[in-house]
């Protein structure tokens, strides 16, 4: 009877809502696969953090170009059209990639289409819950939805090494396709909206210029709204570095398993990507269940500092290798091990950055203007997120990885210790 009365069961019951969560499992694992299985491809082709660097570029640019418009779009377009047809042009363009992984540049290109098209499909999805669940039955359904989307990104950075290993890049990429395509049919389970009868007339009768300009004053509002409260622009800048964080990790990882811990660069992504996830997890389970009993800025203090000295230490594992006294740390016995705490802790802390800056989001943004908020968030990660992950990989192969970390570990420890002195004069 418990099991019966469960919402998240009720909600699944629902034939269509089943449909698109499981179109959006199948498309986000094969969107997060795909990016950190070119990263491995390009790395052992290159060696290069500097063209993973551009490769997680080409994928992030389109967030920024397109997010709003994108968004936008999804009021004069069926979503259903939208979803089938985003799928099935995203397999094609996987399917492109076997024949160009030779070429980095066409790589680049095809991912950054391919980047594109998820910026329509995302809202597309996320728009359609109200439609086809009850109002008492949204609440579970964006659980649901949030827990899908979050988990599936997770499982796809941290199955790429694996399936790369296992099957090559060949067959690998044509399993993303038929992922893809999966996705696309069970979107033909989808209902349609009124809105793709009147597709074309809404397209040809279209002002673009004013479309733009309310794209243009919608993004100003929100960098208004956001500027003018310090609780929320502390916030978006805690979300971003939390984002640019593990971006870095996921573009610098290749080569730190390469040149460090000394694995095979297809395990990257389970001995350094998977604790940090791991981690996270774990966090943020602890701060769901225990954070309360600390204050905001408590848990928010200490992930930046935590955050920041794991940085620091394990650039110091790093730093050690070049001694000849220490080479007994650099065994697989002890060398693996170590990091795997390192990067899960990493991840630990990061959580308490997380989950605390977007409770306060949600909080403080009221209305409309939440929307527009995470819209800044997206422009800020995609944006202000693109100059450090290109930076950091060009340092890494000039200056080393192990530099590259240890700038970063110290800019947060300082932030953390700026941030901390802040808030003591504040309340002095």
């Amino acid at each position: 009877m418990v099991f019966r009365k469960s919402p998240f069961l009720t909600v699944l019951r629902n034939q269509a809502f089943f449909c698109l969560l499981t179109g959006q499992i199948l498309s986000q694992l094969a969107s997060n696969i795909t990016l950190f299985l070119l990263g491995l491809i390009v790395y052992q082709k290159t060696g290069s953090n500097t063209a993973v660097s551009g490769l997680f570029m080409a994928y992030g640019i389109p967030s920024v170009l397109f997010g709003m418009v994108a968004g936008t779009a999804v009021d004069y377009i069926d979503n259903k059209t939208i979803i089938l047809y985003s799928c099935l042009v995203r397999m094609f363009l996987v399917l492109g990639l076997l024949f160009v992984t030779g070429n980095i540049f066409l790589v680049y290109i095809l991912l950054f289409a391919n980047a594109i098209v998820t910026q329509f499909f995302v809202p597309a999805e996320s728009t359609m819950i109200p439609a086809i669940v009850s109002p008492k039955e949204l609440v579970s359904a964006n659980s649901l939805f949030s827990f899908a989307y979050y988990s599936s990104m997770a499982i796809g950075f941290i199955i790429a090494g694996p399936m790369l290993r296992f099957f090559g890049p060949y067959v690998s990429l044509i399993i993303l396709a038929l992922f893809f395509l999966i996705s696309s049919l069970t979107a033909m389970k989808l209902p349609s909206s009124r809105r793709g009868e009147l597709f074309w007339k809404k397209v040809t009768s279209l002002d673009v210029p004013s479309l733009l300009g309310k794209i243009i004053n919608s993004l100003k509002d929100g960098f208004s709204y956001v500027h003018h409260s310090p609780v929320l622009f502390d916030s978006v800048l805690l979300l971003t570095g939390t984002q640019i964080i593990m971006v870095m990790l996921s573009t610098l990882g290749p080569g730190f398993a390469d040149k460090v811990m000394g694995i095979d660069v297809t395990d990257a992504s389970y001995f350094i990507i998977g604790p940090a996830v791991v981690g996270m997890l774990v966090g943020v389970f602890w701060v769901g269940s225990q954070g309360f009993r600390y204050k905001t800025q408590t848990l928010i203090q200490r992930g930046i500092l935590g955050a920041g000295l794991v940085l620091v230490i394990i650039s110091v594992t790093i730093y050690l290798k070049r001694f000849a006294g220490f080479g007994w740390l650099f065994t697989d016995t002890i060398i693996i091990p170590l990091e795997l705490f390192l990067f899960f802790l990493l991840g630990a802390f990061n959580s308490l950055l997380d989950v605390p800056a977007n409770s306060t989001l949600q909080k403080e943004a009221v209305g409309e203007m939440r929307g527009r908020v995470y819209g800044v968030l997206t422009a800020f990660v995609g944006g202000v997120g693109i100059l450090p992950v290109m930076i950091g990989g060009i340092l890494a192969d000039t200056v080393g990885v192990g530099k590259v970390i240890l700038f970063l570990g110290v800019f947060i420890v300082i932030y953390g210790m700026l941030r901390m002195r802040q808030k003591h004069v504040m309340t002095s």
